[in-house]
């Protein structure tokens, strides 16, 4: 026998499973809703009576009781007002519980991508992330705070209202419910429809593209208007804008029948209670009778609007349910995303040489595993071009054990790095040098083989741990929108202030300090400043050397650094690489022939290993790039 399969919670249940100890509050909420509901209807009941009163003491040829008039005023406002008040107080309380959840969220997914190895955050594009953090969470917010209130007054609602319709008079209100009933089910085929079609899930997809699309327009606003491509780079934003705006467009108008029958059967009850009733009014006699038949034929055509506010909150409660499902299902997606394994507890080494041991590494295989089994065409656009931008990832061999599709960007890599030396990594642009130093800060996890710490594996290393250990200066560093003092201390943050001004100095950089209007305490980023590229490097550099980690790894760190920040920088390294193990990638070959190694690094293969002029006898690769580099140089001086 087939096991049956255990039945999924729904969106709702799944949203509140977030919501701590405060769900209670939800419950309170519908409670306090179902009775605003109950006393909202009150005074329609009323007018019912102030009606009968009134036409019958006309038809009787006396005087309305004035009294009655006064009481049923009075219950009327006095329903109205309870029913404001507790409609109110059941909003405060869901309010309550979606404000806690939407602090949950926000904190669980900032802890999520906290975990998330570095490869991850490269792999998915930053509009895309940026729009579930923000939007996707604030529309649970709604779901929690403003439609669960009025699903219970849409439960109790047609209750109340079926009962009214039938109370009084049950020939009208069958009537009246024809209409209803019309509605209620075309208004079902519509959502059917929506749901069928996708098109909630096609709407977000088409959002976070054009988010995409405009978050990469505006970073890189500097270089496009540098190079004169505003008009064909704002084509790629104005596209992504037409696309959402023609879908929407299109899709709205789909509706544009359906929805306004849809609304012109709950506006238009009286297009039945008027023939209806010029069909009974024959049926009846004359006196009391026709009296009552009256009353309650207008009591019919005021409740008609009642019926129209309750089917449209219905309506739009429909749809934010299930807004409400695909951005928990988008939510979910990054909190099920699961971190580099850890381990119980770390092994710190005592030594610092590194060992990389038959090093694999395919990006192809890092994105499934990251995606956990997602489909990978998500963010494939961003994992190709990301990819190849910040982890040099691009490369163009492979073994005999990896389909003809994937090539490994690390191909069997063996590279012993001895403690307290300095290792350069060299080789043309793509071959593998960023990988591989990536590799050893765990942005990715390897396919096969191991990286090694003075005998310890890194894997047995928590992560923390490790970048203790290990400090990065990256070819392009990011200072924090902070005060100087802050982004310092992010390197070690239980440095004093007389620590941070003292690796300042030691890393020449006081003279940025000076010309800054409150020195350290300057925030970066505020009323115009900024730094150039070099003196930013400068900053990340003398954070690193606050960290004072035994191992570090620079990544073209003088790249942007004109003369006089990249020589400022040299005289830094003396005192940041003293005593350390260090791996350098260099493009600029000149920089180095004092390296105690040189480790040629070609798709995704150490092509050759040795010191500059070991290196040079073997008139090999790098022989070949010296002599390019050489012949650059004179090319220079030549043209000069």
């Amino acid at each position: 026998m087939k096991q049956k399969k255990a039945k999924q919670p729904g969106t709702v249940s799944r949203i509140l499973a977030y919501a701590g100890k405060h769900k209670p509050f939800i419950y309170l909420s519908l409670f306090l809703s179902a009775l605003s509901t109950i006393a909202m209807l009150i005074p329609y009941v009323t007018i019912f009576y102030v009606m009968r009163d009134i036409i019958s003491a006309y038809a009787a040829g006396n005087d309305v009781n004035m009294q009655h008039m006064i009481f049923y005023g009075l219950v009327a406002l006095g329903s109205a007002a309870a029913g404001f008040v507790l409609y109110f107080s059941a909003l405060m309380c869901s309010h309550i519980t979606a404000f806690n959840l939407m602090g949950n969220l926000t904190k669980r997914l900032t802890e999520t991508f906290a975990r998330l190895p570095v490869g991850w955050h490269t792999t998915h594009a930053s509009g895309t992330t940026r729009k579930v953090f923000e939007k996707n969470v604030h529309s649970l917010e709604d779901l929690i705070a403003h439609m669960l209130p009025d699903v219970v007054q849409n439960i109790v609602s047609p209750i109340a209202i079926l009962f009214l319709m039938l109370f009084f008079d049950w020939r009208f209100g069958l009537i009246s419910l024809i209409p209803l009933v019309i509605a209620f089910v075309l208004q079902s085929v519509l959502m059917g429809m929506a749901a069928k079609s996708g098109f909630m899930q096609q709407y977000e997809d088409a959002l976070e593209k054009m988010n995409n699309a405009g978050t990469e327009y505006i970073r890189g606003i500097s270089v496009i208007k540098t190079f004169n491509q505003s008009v064909y780079r704002f084509k790629d934003f104005y596209t992504s804008i037409i696309n959402y705006k023609d879908y929407v467009l299109a899709y709205s108008i789909s509706w544009e029948n359906g929805y306004s029958i849809f609304l012109a059967l709950l506006k238009a009850g009286f297009v039945f209670l008027v023939p209806a009733a010029i069909l009974l009014v024959g049926t009846i006699g004359s006196g009391a009778s026709y009296v009552q038949f009256l009353y309650s034929f207008i009591f019919y055509l005021a409740l008609s609007p009642v019926v129209y506010t309750m089917m449209i909150k219905i309506m739009y409660s429909s749809n934010l349910r299930v807004m409400g499902g695909d951005a928990l299902t988008r939510i979910e997606a990054i909190l099920n995303e699961k971190p580099a394994p850890e381990p119980a507890q770390s092994i710190m080494p005592k030594q610092f040489d590194i060992a990389f041991k038959d090093v694999v590494f395919s990006y192809e295989t890092a994105e499934s595993k990251l995606s956990n089994g997602r489909a990978a065409s998500q963010a494939d656009g961003a994992v190709h071009e990301r990819s190849a931008t910040h982890s040099d990832s691009a490369s163009k061999s492979g073994n005999a054990q990896q389909s003809p599709e994937r090539k490994n960007a690390i191909n069997g890599i063996t590279l012993t790095v001895p403690e307290h030396s300095l290792t350069a990594l060299v080789g043309p642009s793509g071959g593998g040098k960023t990988t591989l130093v990536n590799l050893l800060g765990r942005f990715w996890e390897l396919d096969s083989g191991a990286i090694e710490i003075g005998g310890v594996n890194i894997t047995n290393i928590k992560t923390d741990d490790l970048m203790h250990v290990v400090s990065f200066v990256f070819q392009e560093n990011k200072l924090f929108k902070e005060t100087i003092f802050e982004n310092i201390r992010y390197g070690k943050k239980s440095a004093s202030r007389e620590d941070v001004l003292a690796v300042l100095r030691t890393a020449e950089c006081m003279d940025i300090i000076e010309k800054l209007p409150q020195g350290i305490d300057t925030v970066y980023g505020t009323k115009g400043t900024y730094l150039s590229g070099g003196e930013a490097q400068r900053l990340a550099i003398a954070r690193a050397l606050l960290q004072d980690a035994p191992i570090v790894v620079l990544d073209e760190a003088t790249s942007f650094a004109d003369a006089e920040n990249e020589h400022k920088i040299k005289k830094t390294f003396s005192v940041l690489l003293k005593n350390k193990t260090v791996i350098m990638i260099a493009h600029r070959l000149s920089s180095v022939v004092n390296a105690d190694a040189i480790c040629v690094i070609t798709d995704g293969t150490l092509a050759e290993r040795g010191t500059h002029r070991e290196l040079l006898a073997k008139n090999g690769v790098y022989a070949s790039m010296w002599n390019n580099f050489q012949t650059g140089i004179s090319w220079k001086l030549a043209a000069n």
